[in-house]
């Protein structure tokens, strides 16, 4: 339940090509500190650029958090992606909801987020993959840094039980 698929150190790791060989046309991915800093509406370069290829390749993108609409509609809203507010992670009900609405097939879902006590864990509820990013920036908000006291010895105990699981430069990196 808590251990992502994968451990990525950013979300514009993840390649079109490598989508493509496994079957994934939609990524849902948090908002703060998984695609923009957590105190900041600005973002990157190579985020927007990404954006591009995931659009051209159609691979939907889309931004699902607790946050409120406003919030994310305000720090996304030049990017053109999709939002799913309120989704009280870890719960997965918004997510299998949004699923069934547009008759998604979970099995063609990446989930990206930063942290494993919401991401990781929403996404393994909904039953979608999962991926691990690092954190954008090194700060949190309070909130976030209980969960990052928890999870880090969780995170920790699943890299001793399964050497594969570090952090690697593309889905497919086998290191």
């Amino acid at each position: 339940m808590f251990k992502p698929n994968i451990m990525l150190n950013k979300i514009t790791d993840i390649d079109v090509e490598d989508l493509k060989e496994k079957n994934i046309t939609t990524i849902m991915t948090d908002l703060d500190n998984t695609i923009l800093p957590w105190n900041s509406s600005e973002y990157s370069l190579s985020l927007r650029k990404w954006l591009n290829i995931m659009k051209k390749a159609n691979i939907e993108v889309l931004v699902v958090s607790n946050n409120s609409y406003k919030r994310i509609e305000k720090a996304v809203s030049d990017l053109q992606i999709g939002i799913v507010a309120r989704a009280k992670k870890p719960l997965p009900f918004e997510i299998i909801k949004y699923l069934k609405e547009n008759q998604i097939d979970r099995n063609s879902v990446l989930f990206v987020g930063d942290q494993v006590l919401t991401d990781v864990l929403a996404g393994s509820l909904s039953g979608v993959a999962t991926v691990l990013v690092k954190p954008i920036v090194d700060t949190d908000a309070k909130k976030t840094r209980v969960n990052r006291f928890f999870e880090r010895p969780i995170l920790k105990y699943l890299q001793h039980k399964d050497k594969n699981l570090y952090w690697k430069d593309s889905l497919n990196d086998r290191k």
